[in-house]
């Protein structure tokens, strides 16, 4: 009896042993099918690119699914390579040429607060709104007069209401430039005219700039806005040597656009000549004259308010320092604006 039992239970024990390793045979069979422990078909050094590998510009998570990211990032990418809707991982931004550039986890990183030349903060982003700005050591000024296409931006997305401007302009109730009869055709690159003080003041601010004034800051009197120390527009067509004309200390007939020119309003930028002091800024005499922040009071629609620059109407005698008065709610086709940062 007990030479029975022995046998049975050494049969027993080997019957175990044999299910033991048929077991193990089978989990090494799955784990290489599987690319590895806890991977899916899907993931394996074999595998098509996931989203957030190097192919993606983000780095790949573990066992994720085409549309996924991996650790570090949202998918962007689906699995052929394809954009998506979704942001970058840690690999690189969702946006280039001067875009936010992603940060752990994937989420941008916003470039704001903004300073000029590029002072507004859009999405994340430092832009600038209306012209491209040129340093005037110590503050930036716009390199050019703002076009007809530039203030239709403003104009389009603003109302003109007291709560967004100065209490003296709080009379203003549009940002339209009115329509003139027998005025110039408003082509999109010409400086946008027509237009009053309080409006280029109020597109100035929309784009984080200020109408040109004191270097200080605020606004300027008339006695310092020929002072190249004092007057951000004065300094930026005279430069600090105080010269007569942007291009020079002698008039130079047709180099810029005024009375000798087409007399008529041009493209912005378009006189090579007619530079300021600073190369790359253009039209600081002619084509269109300038609103600046130069007003004799703050009480409203009929105060004096000074205008620099000439226009396509001016001739040889139109220097640097020339300036003439209007009332704040004036407009008119040959007057325009631009702007200085604050």
């Amino acid at each position: 009896m007990k030479r029975v039992n022995s046998e049975r239970h050494a049969r027993a024990r080997a019957t175990a042993v044999l299910a033991l390793l048929l077991a193990l045979s089978s989990a090494c069979q799955k784990f290489t099918a599987n690319g590895g422990a806890g991977g899916s078909t899907d993931a394996g050094a074999a595998g098509e690119p996931q989203a957030g590998s190097s192919d993606s510009g983000a780095s790949s998570g573990h066992g994720g699914a085409p549309e996924q990211a991996g650790a570090g990032g949202n998918a962007g990418v689906a699995s052929s390579g394809a954009p998506g809707a979704g942001e970058a991982g840690a690999g690189g931004g969702s946006e280039t040429a001067g875009g936010p550039s992603a940060g752990a986890g994937g989420s941008s990183v916003s470039q704001c607060p903004c300073t000029a030349p590029t002072p507004t903060c859009q999405a994340g982003r430092c832009v600038v709104r209306g012209p491209s700005m040129l340093k005037v050591n110590p503050f930036y000024i716009d390199s050019t007069e703002v076009t007809v296409a530039q203030y239709a931006v403003f104009s389009k997305l603003k109302t003109a209401t007291p709560a967004d401007q100065a209490p003296e302009c709080s009379w203003n109730t549009s940002y339209d430039p009115p329509f003139v009869q027998g005025a110039p055709v408003a082509l999109p690159n010409h400086p946008v005219t027509n237009i009053d003080f309080c409006d280029a003041a109020a597109f100035c601010a929309w784009a984080d700039k200020r109408l040109c004034g004191n270097i200080n800051g605020g606004p300027i009197t008339l006695v310092q806005l020929a002072d190249p120390d004092q007057s951000q527009w004065f300094a930026s067509c005279a430069g600090p040597k105080s010269q007569q004309y942007p291009y020079g200390t002698a008039y130079e007939s047709g180099a810029c656009n005024d009375q000798n020119g087409t007399h008529k309003l041009l493209d912005v930028g378009t006189e090579p000549k007619c530079q300021g002091y600073y190369p790359g800024l253009f039209d600081m005499l002619g084509n269109a004259q300038e609103w600046v922040d130069a007003c004799d009071a703050k009480s409203g629609p009929l105060d004096g308010c000074e205008r620099i620059g000439g226009s396509y109407e001016d001739g040889a005698d139109t220097v640097c320092s020339t300036s003439g008065q209007a009332q704040r709610n004036a407009y008119a086709p040959q007057v325009g604006f631009r702007c200085c940062s604050k």
